[in-house]
């Protein structure tokens, strides 16, 4: 008499219920990781082009040239690494990353200026904003570098 194998019918339904269960616990934990991705992509781009503006700044005045902080940007902007197709929005990889002004998503606005401070002084300065988005809900990240 010939031994046939094989999986029975209560075996094949507990390896479906396992993966149920695994799969009702792991997608909703996995869907929301991408919103974080693109949101933590957005706040690393701040903090990027707002070190480089305070760098290009202090490498001027390390040379004796202290330029205003519109030119700063602007410098800062022209560079390879803050235009397309190096620096890609992480909402819309056809838009920009970079740009003076303007509330998309995913993208960081920087624009020069001066800022007073609490004690009245006044001061060249950097604004950095970058746009994402948190859970559905529109929300921003603002440095603002002093070029003293």
């Amino acid at each position: 008499m010939k031994k046939e194998s094989g999986f029975t019918l209560i075996e094949l339904l507990l390896v479906l219920a396992i993966i149920g269960i695994i799969s009702a616990i792991a997608i909703p934990a996995l869907l929301g990781q991408r919103e974080r991705a693109k949101a933590k992509s957005t706040q690393a781009n701040v903090d990027a082009i707002a070190g480089e503006c305070q760098r290009v700044s202090d490498t001027l005045k390390e040379g004796g040239s202290v330029l205003s902080a519109a030119t700063i940007v602007t410098s800062v902007l022209a560079l390879s690494n803050y235009t397309l197709p190096n620096a890609k929005n992480p909402y819309n990889g056809g838009q920009v990353a970079y740009a003076t002004s303007g509330t998309v998503t995913g993208q960081v606005v920087v624009s020069g200026g001066t800022t007073v401070d609490v004690g009245g002084l006044s001061y060249q300065s950097v604004t950095v904003t970058g746009y994402y988005t948190v859970g559905g809900t529109a929300a921003s990240l603002q440095k603002v570098v002093a070029l003293d």
